[in-house]
């Protein structure tokens, strides 16, 4: 099997269709066939995926998919599935799809089925948030828990927190859910602030009990705690999370509330692992299992359907597409919806840091680009920010649009027609755009600035309503999508190596800037030793 390090038929084949194709412009291809938006346009689960306005033909899917089956996609997915250990550089599984899998399922890991630990796990999760959501979780007064705060980072933060936004609906407004995720402390001060410690639970999320960011804040939030709390009592107000709970229990959490998050879940991928015990409090285990159900939705999908019309394929197809053979730096994400404002940063994390790699899995440098930056934001919105450089940029950045047919907010629809009257009209001026002959003649100084190019790549997304079993598919695509990015381009989408540089340093260096000793700058450069320097002395704490 090659890999982008080494020439095949296939990869050559496509850069030298990419050169042909590129001299059609989408206004071409929907002329030259009147039927490419069918032919452009698929069904996966509840999804309707439009990727009409692509510059593809039907020849470029058929490379790609040639592409796929020389990379053996389809294969590593299934191996992913069975619980092999694809995670090569950790050596383990990259098992999230377990995480949703019916209890009937088997998938063995050295010969022990980890299905019966993973509803072990959901069923201990059912059970303290419905303890908490009829107010019989004990406290240490006897009242009842009203305020849930997560602390964690990255995955352990972005997937439960995009989450709880995009399903607002469904949540209990007599719970109050926060988070906490930054390790400034003035974001854990004004979560905290109006809330009441004898009614609060807090929960720490970390797989390793190490994250020094989420183990800071606990330390405080654990202070604030005991402003009301004994210690005695203080176990009854913490939970966690992690994949070592030794480690938690011996911080004096109690082992109930203690979650098992297996070492074969990625941060990135860890929505439905107890992670998402913050989210399943607030929104119920029911809506949570409907959660559960929509990605497994997607994993029937992928299982059951060939790659030729297997959307999330498709798509990471496209995305290599777009990025190796014709040069797009970014993907910008607009979800038409003011529920899914962390939609981008949820996939922001999922792709680049999944995606972000310059070796492949045998440790060779890549000759090729892979992922690119993702951003957004939401319509419309966006429209009003960055689509000027979108329309008329200097650079062409694919988009992905995010629309919904129903809303519980707007039962005539009033507001959803128009705002997906928007997306429709973005999409078709981003592929189309409009050229000096339409323009109204009347200000024939302006044609110049009014004319936009168009030509601009998009796929439109287009579900029923946003609902929890929505959500679910919607995040499951994007994960396949991703590692079928990641196969092709031969680098292990599940581990994130270049993260922990930058930590190794800030460990080090925090160690210096609180030390009472002299400082020692010999593994320093010079600009980080004059940084410490003169932030040692900002703080009134400059050694003469």
């Amino acid at each position: 099997m090659g890999t982008p390090t080494e020439p095949s038929a296939s990869w050559e084949a496509l850069k030298s269709h990419s050169t042909e194709v590129s001299k059609i412009s989408l206004r071409d291809h929907f002329a030259q066939d009147p039927n490419r938006a069918n032919r452009f346009s698929i069904e996966v689960g509840d999804l309707w995926i439009d990727y009409s306005k692509q510059p593809i033909t039907t020849t470029t899917i058929d490379l790609l998919i040639e592409l796929a089956a020389e990379r053996e996609v389809s294969d590593f997915i299934q191996q992913m599935a069975a619980g092999e250990k694809v995670n090569e550089t950790e050596n383990r599984p990259a098992l999230h799809t377990a995480l949703r899998a019916t209890g009937e399922t088997t998938i063995n890991i050295a010969g022990t089925n980890i299905v019966p630990i993973v509803q072990k796990n959901l069923e201990q999760m059912t059970a303290l948030a419905n303890k908490i959501r009829t107010g019989k979780q004990p406290t240490s007064n006897n009242s009842s828990i009203r305020s849930v705060v997560s602390l964690g980072v990255g995955g352990s933060y972005l997937g439960p927190a995009m989450a709880i936004e995009a399903l607002a609906d469904y949540a209990d407004p007599n719970i109050d859910l926060r988070f906490v995720s930054n390790l400034d402390r003035a974001e854990l001060t004004d979560t905290l602030k109006d809330l009441d410690p004898l009614q609060t639970l807090i929960v720490i999320i970390s797989k390793s009990f190490t994250t020094s960011e989420t183990l800071i804040a606990a330390e405080s939030a654990k202070a604030w705690l005991t402003n009301k709390i004994s210690e005695t009592d203080l176990g009854l107000h913490l939970a966690a999370v992690t994949s070592v709970p030794e480690r938690a229990i011996s911080a004096g959490i109690d082992p109930e509330l203690v979650f098992y998050l297996p070492e074969w879940v990625g941060g990135r991928f860890s929505l439905p692992s107890a992670v998402g015990l913050p989210l399943m409090i607030s929104i119920g285990p029911d809506a949570f299992i409907q959660l559960l159900t929509g990605m497994r939705k997607i994993d029937e999908h992928i299982a059951n359907t060939s790659e030729e019309i297997c959307g999330p394929i498709i798509l990471g197809l496209i995305d290599v597409w777009l990025r190796s053979f014709l040069g797009s730096n970014s993907l910008a994400v607009v979800p038409y919806s003011s529920r899914m404002d962390l939609f981008p940063k949820f996939l922001q994390q999922l792709m680049m840091e999944s995606l972000g790699k310059r070796i492949d899995v045998n440790g060779n440098q890549l000759k090729i680009p892979t992922g690119g930056v993702l951003w957004g934001s939401t319509g419309t919105n966006a429209q009003h920010t960055f689509f000027q450089f979108l329309h008329q940029g200097t650079e062409i950045t694919p988009c992905d649009m995010i629309g919904f047919a129903r809303t519980k907010h707007d039962p005539e629809n009033t507001h959803q027609d128009a705002l997906i009257a928007n997306l429709l009209a973005q999409s078709s001026a981003l592929a189309f755009g409009r050229i000096e002959s339409e323009i109204d003649k009347t200000h024939s100084e302006l044609k110049a600035h009014k004319e936009t190019p168009g030509n601009r790549p998009s796929n439109v997304i287009l579900a029923p309503e946003l609902s929890p079993e929505i959500l679910g598919q919607l995040v499951a695509l994007y994960e396949y999508r991703t590692i079928t990015a990641g196969k092709i381009w031969g680098i292990n989408p599940f581990d994130q190596w270049g993260v922990e540089l930058g930590k190794e340093l800030a460990s080090q260096i925090n160690t210096e800037i609180t030390s009472s000793e002299a400082m020692n700058f010999d593994n320093y450069d010079g600009s980080t030793e004059n940084l410490i320097r003169h932030y040692k002395k900002l703080r009134n704490q400059e050694k003469n």
